[in-house]
């Protein structure tokens, strides 16, 4: 990532932090927080996947749950990558950006009949079906259109993974996938299926990982899965492994061994002929963003323990909900620090929640009022999960290139929350 630190304080892709928050108050008098994305980095990011997926011949689909703004788009279609859309608005987000029908897929559970019919008139080059009955529901929307779609079965391989149980998704307990054996009888009697192309094995066992032991395991299940299916006449022609390479968030460098693995993959495979696809999303754009926040407010309480330092920012909980989420951690860094010594500070937001705290003991030197701080590797997982909780506007993201400073969406006001309220009479049906 291209943030640095300078004499003068953090900078961001060639961009000094320090004045961006008055740059955005150009056009948003009220902003005290926004996001900001490196494009630059993004790009080189993208390049480096796609240089260390080239022995194993794979596909990058970006997974757009991560962050799907078209200004990090851009970049990643630039340079080769695929997407992986997770609902009808993410689909049409894949169209808008220019992702035509063999650069964008479909994952999830829970389809819906207009998803169904969506990827029927538009077309995807695969829909991972997480139930059986995905199946039927996708025939019934390919035949009504006349066309054909690819699809793979997302089988739940039982393999647990480390880390917060709510990114493991591979393990027995997990919503996510069907069971060996179903998947196997369904391969072998997909002729009841005419207007499925159905060939493909989904495999995803989690998220933030930072060894290659869980992938590599999900790798060796689905070679001996795709054996067992071909040793019952229904060859397969597809593998797709998901993502979960993870990032260092204390850090802030590269944890996960991606040449590395991507390079055992392929001795792995070897000649065995599939077309394997991959769906990274956070290893791509988690280091390239951070969180701008002013300081509101900064609290002294004495109590049996001593005394604590409060750091309230103008970003939140419904702003950054993984800490509150997961028990994430990100770093935090005063933009233009201060001299003196670095003390414990709990860190917080404006949210009317106990859990609405960043880091409870954070070692930063004297803030004041006004002092805008940098959340750090917010990229994924960060604006796209904020919420409107206690009346707050979601905040603008903005972009860096080459040294240029853009807003890429515009922040929310209250009267934009007011917008959709209605008074709409519903007739029976």
């Amino acid at each position: 990532m291209s943030l640095e630190r300078r004499e003068d304080g953090w900078w961001l892709g060639g961009v000094p932090l320090a004045g961006v928050l008055g740059r955005l108050r150009s056009l948003e008098p009220a902003a005290r927080a926004c996001w900001v994305y490196d494009l630059d980095a993004l790009a080189e990011r993208a390049s480096r996947l796609q240089r260390a997926t080239r022995p194993l011949r794979a596909a990058n689909a970006y997974a757009l749950k991560a962050n799907p703004l078209p200004a990090l788009l851009a970049p990643l279609r630039a340079a080769g990558l695929e997407v992986d859309a997770g609902s009808l608005g993410e689909l049409e987000a894949a169209r808008t950006a220019g992702f035509g029908p063999a650069e964008r897929t479909l994952s999830g559970n829970g389809r819906t009949l207009e998803e169904a019919a969506w990827v029927a008139r538009e077309g995807v080059a695969a829909v991972s079906v997480d139930s059986l009955g995905e199946l039927d529901l996708l025939e019934t929307a390919a035949s009504a259109h006349g066309t054909s779609v690819r699809v793979a079965l997302r089988v739940n391989p039982g393999i647990a993974t480390p880390g917060h149980r709510h990114v493991a998704t591979g393990h027995d307990e997990a919503k996510f996938g069907i069971a060996r054996e179903e998947a196997l009888e369904a391969w072998s009697g997909r002729a009841r299926w005419p207007h499925l192309t159905l060939d493909g094995l989904h495999l995803h066992v989690g998220s933030q990982l930072l060894e290659r032991e869980p992938l590599v395991a999900a790798a060796e299940s689905a070679l001996a899965l795709a054996r067992a299916s071909a040793e019952r006449g229904a060859t397969l022609s597809m593998i797709n492994l998901g993502g979960g390479f993870g990032v260092d968030y204390a850090e802030q460098r590269d944890a996960f061994p991606l040449e590395t693995h991507l390079a055992h993959l392929a001795e792995l495979t070897g000649a065995a002929g599939y077309e394997w696809r991959l769906e990274p999303g956070r290893w791509l754009v988690a280091p390239v963003g951070v969180l701008l926040a002013e300081v509101l407010a900064v609290k002294w309480r004495r109590d049996a323990s001593g005394e604590r330092r409060f750091v309230v920012l103008a970003a939140g909980m419904n702003d950054l909900l993984r800490p509150a989420l997961y028990g994430a951690r990100h770093r935090i860094v005063p933009v233009q620090p201060r001299a003196g010594a670095e003390t414990p500070a709990t860190v917080v937001g404006p949210v009317c929640e106990s859990g609405d705290t960043f880091e409870a003991a954070a070692l930063l030197p004297l803030l004041e009022v006004g002092d805008p701080v940098a959340l750090l590797d917010v990229g994924a997982y960060g604006a796209v999960m904020s919420s409107n909780y206690n009346g707050r506007p979601r905040l603008a993201e903005l972009a860096i290139e080459r040294g240029g400073l853009r807003r890429a969406r515009r922040g929310e006001t209250p009267a934009d929350l007011l917008a959709r309220v209605t008074d709409d009479s519903l007739e029976p049906a």
